[in-house]
């Protein structure tokens, strides 16, 4: 699970960006290659599950979309704080 802060452009909600829990790195990966050649900016991603009260995950939580031109910028973290790093030009599978 990583914690994403997704900073859109015009995005009418106050604060300018969106707070999600994803499941994997896909997003990072998709934008990323949005910026460098502007490859299908709409994308879904599995949206990480909650927990239940013994610490275990539920069913999927569900999709979440967006589209990737309208990104900004974007900032991840996980659970534990350690810092998220891509291999370099790693292509992105069925991409």
């Amino acid at each position: 699970m990583l914690y994403y802060t997704i900073y859109v452009r015009n995005l009418n909600n106050g604060t300018g960006y969106i707070d999600v829990a994803l499941a994997n790195e896909q997003l990072l990966k998709d934008f990323e290659q949005t910026l460098d050649v502007n490859v299908k900016p709409v994308r879904t991603y599995p949206m990480a599950a909650p927990f239940d009260e013994r610490g275990k995950p539920v069913t999927e939580a569900g999709k979440f979309i967006i589209n990737l031109s309208d990104v900004t910028a974007i900032s991840v973290t996980t659970p534990d704080n350690k810092p998220v790093t891509l291999p370099p030009s790693v292509p992105t599978p069925g991409h």
